[in-house]
């Protein structure tokens, strides 16, 4: 999981210098948004697997680990990984 997370940060970092500020303000306000509605999803919820939140969301796996991981980072939510 970890490689998947640092592959996204990494592909977003890379984006990031091709982008404008506007893109970048614009890219920052959808990631608030997505943020809150990843929070008003976990609300009342012990556990969750990443593929339910990109489901939720409609987006990719490694898109829902790289906002997990960013709220993790931020304190806002704990992260547990497991191996089967």
């Amino acid at each position: 999981m970890s490689k998947e997370v640092m592959s996204a940060i990494s592909h977003s970092y890379e984006l990031a210098t091709y982008s404008t500020p506007e893109l970048r303000a614009l890219f920052n306000d959808w990631l608030t948004e997505i943020e809150n509605e990843i929070m008003d999803f976990l609300k009342n919820r012990e556990r969750v697997d990443p593929d339910e939140v990109a489901e939720h969301l409609r987006v990719g796996r490694e898109s829902a680990i790289f906002i997990l991981s960013k709220l993790a980072r931020e304190g806002k939510i704990n992260m547990q990984a497991s191996g089967f």
